[in-house]
């Protein structure tokens, strides 16, 4: 895979058409001082590799990413509008045109064409048009189908920074790359095992089982903590259960006993009713006597009255006769009614003083109810035996609650138990697998890939530097594998120790020395084709520019490389007349400079 072109929908964007072999060169014309304000990054030039990167789909960055985090007044990202474009050359002749806007960044279109596209026109058709990240990321793959990446966990993003290297990251760790710096060892060893010519997997599945075990171990330590166990006390734990259990045992039995009085309870609550049912009774009869009682003093109250004289005189005044007998009669059936109503009241007296005194009884037997009531309620409530018989209850409640607590003590102990046993059975895996990794690590000379990088690693490192280098991997205490920098063998009284301590510009050449050795090694495979090296030629001595030069003018023929470099004026190579040595106009695709915004990458300044 090989860049063709860059380009963006906004005209004041520098579009860039790549050399498909040979070096590119980005080059920036930097001519204010470079302890002013402005310097070479403000010309875009470092932004190249992350505009790549963003359309060889990058996950976006919002807070990180300048082509986010650069906004307008109104907070309004400075890109809003812009569509990016990324074509390929596929491996096998074929290109791929990437569209990506920063408005919808995450959906990606796609086509291919046969042949490389004139100028830097939008294409018309897509292939595959506004396609999610992932679904865009699996196209990809299958498109630049690199053998690599055949059965392995991890796609060609893994791989594509050890093309594209920024300062100063990237630059700060042969193996590790700026970032994996903040991520997990199993993010990027197995990979750079992998691309060494091992087994990658056997790593990953190192780490993997080494992160289960410290899971297990996590989960194992809150367990005791959480609930104060230890496994060496199960045993204790289960004689305290036996025992508590025995306790429970017996005051159960003694809650047994206490039957007859739940029996008898239920005989004092059957007489309650039956009392109830008498108290019931008797008010309704006390009712019926009290009506009576009321209907009979009534009865007394009212006496016989008759007045003759008046009936006389209604008579007169209605000039009718009244004879004489007739009063006689009147007055004779008053005597009678008088002798007749004292003869009733009489008897309704006596009725009187004998209900009154069934009254009287019947309220008394209410009086000796209620009392007996009150007094089988206050045994059934208040008694001694009532008492024991609750407190042998709130006793067997305690206990049962002891056996609850120790019962789960032990079977978080026995959940321990078992994730030990998951444990030594993943240590098992791992004594294995370090085995396996011993067994590797005593015959990497019998490793052909791993054998070929490393040679041509030395091979290239000593073109540039004049410095015999190796690399090496170990396995550290842990039974995992360090790969620790290159190991440089330098001349006796070398100046350059001091600048190489401080200043670690050497390690810009490890790197360029490793992906250079990466890409030749893997020439006879479909992988990368492109490297890009942003300011590799920064602080270098005029020795190693000329040579670094050489080399990658010689491998990108011999290898059919491209090499992306860029570089601003002052670190041109020094010809042997002190003249800077500038690149051919064939190898320049790109041309930057701080006269004024319109030299910028965008057009503007930012």
């Amino acid at each position: 895979m090989k860049l063709s072109k860059l380009y963006a929908n906004n005209e004041t964007f520098k579009n860039i058409a790549f050399n498909l072999s040979g070096i590119n060169v980005i080059y920036a014309d930097v001519q204010t001082n470079l302890d002013d304000h402005k310097n070479s990054h403000d010309l875009g030039k470092t932004k190249i590799a992350e505009l790549i990167d963003f359309l060889l789909l990058k996950t976006a960055d919002q807070k990180k990413s300048f082509l986010f985090k650069l906004k307008n007044e109104e907070g309004v990202s400075l890109f809003q509008e812009y569509v990016f474009y990324l074509e390929i050359q596929l491996n096998d002749g074929r290109y791929l045109t990437i569209k990506r806007a920063i408005n919808n960044n995450t959906k990606i279109s796609l086509v291919v064409n046969v042949q490389k596209t004139e100028g830097f026109i939008e294409p018309t058709k897509w292939d595959y048009e506004d396609v999610s990240l992932d679904k865009a990321k699996m196209l990809i793959a299958d498109f630049l189908n690199f053998n690599f990446f055949f059965n392995k966990p991890y796609d060609f993003r893994k791989a594509l920074s050890y093309s594209l290297r920024t300062p100063p990251d990237d630059y700060k760790d042969v193996y590790q790359l700026n970032k994996f710096s903040n991520g997990k060892h199993i993010y990027w060893k197995p990979f750079i095992f992998d691309l060494l010519g091992f087994d990658g997997e056997l790593l990953a599945k190192k780490y993997d089982n080494d992160e289960q075990r410290e899971e297990i171990a996590k989960f194992i330590e809150s367990l005791k903590n959480e609930y104060s166990i230890r496994i060496e006390d199960r045993d204790d734990l289960v004689a305290q259960m036996q025992l508590v259990e025995a306790h429970s045992a017996e005051v159960t039995d003694n809650i047994d006993k206490f039957n007859f009085y739940e029996q008898d309870k239920e005989l004092i609550k059957k007489g309650i009713d039956d009392i109830e049912n008498s108290i019931s009774d008797f008010n309704s009869a006390v009712y019926r006597l009290t009506y009576e009682l009321d209907r009979l003093q009534k009865s007394i109250s009212n006496n016989f009255a008759f007045n003759i004289d008046k009936v006389q005189k209604v008579f007169n005044e209605a000039n009718l006769f009244f004879p004489e007998q007739l009063k006689y009669d009147y007055n004779s059936l008053m005597e009678f009614n008088k002798k007749l109503t004292s003869e009733r009241n009489k008897l309704i007296k006596t009725t009187i003083k004998k209900k009154q005194k069934e009254l009287s009884e019947i309220n008394g037997q209410l009086q000796l109810l209620n009392e007996k009531r009150e007094s089988l309620l206050s045994f059934i409530q208040d008694t001694d035996t009532f008492r024991r018989f609750k407190q042998y209850q709130k006793e067997l409640v305690k206990i049962e609650s002891q056996v609850f607590a120790l019962k789960e003590k032990i079977k978080h102990i026995d959940t321990i138990l078992n994730k030990e046993k998951e444990s030594k059975k993943l240590l098992e895996e791992i004594q294995e697998t370090v085995n396996k990794l011993n067994k590797i690590y005593q015959s990497t000379e019998d490793n052909k890939k791993y054998s070929d990088i490393r040679a041509k690693f030395a091979a290239y490192y000593k073109r540039i530097m004049d410095e015999d280098a190796r690399i090496s991997w170990n396995i550290n205490t842990s039974d995992n594998v360090d790969f620790p920098q290159p190991k440089v063998h330098e001349k006796l009284g070398d100046k350059r120790v001091t600048a190489k301590d401080e200043g670690n510009t050497y390690k810009k050449l490890l790197c360029v020395a490793f992906d250079l050795a990466v890409l030749a090694s893997y020439n006879n495979e479909s992988y990368f084709r492109f490297v890009y090296h942003d300011d590799v030629l920064s602080q270098q001595d005029p020795g190693v520019k000329h040579r670094l030069l050489s080399l990658i003018h010689e491998l990108t023929t011999k290898f059919d490389i491209q090499y992306i470099i860029s570089v601003i004026k002052s670190d041109l190579p020094i010809d042997e007349n002190d003249q800077l040595l500038y690149f051919p106009d064939n190898e320049i695709i790109l041309t930057l400079n701080d006269k004024d915004a319109t030299g910028t990458l965008f057009g503007f300044e930012f």
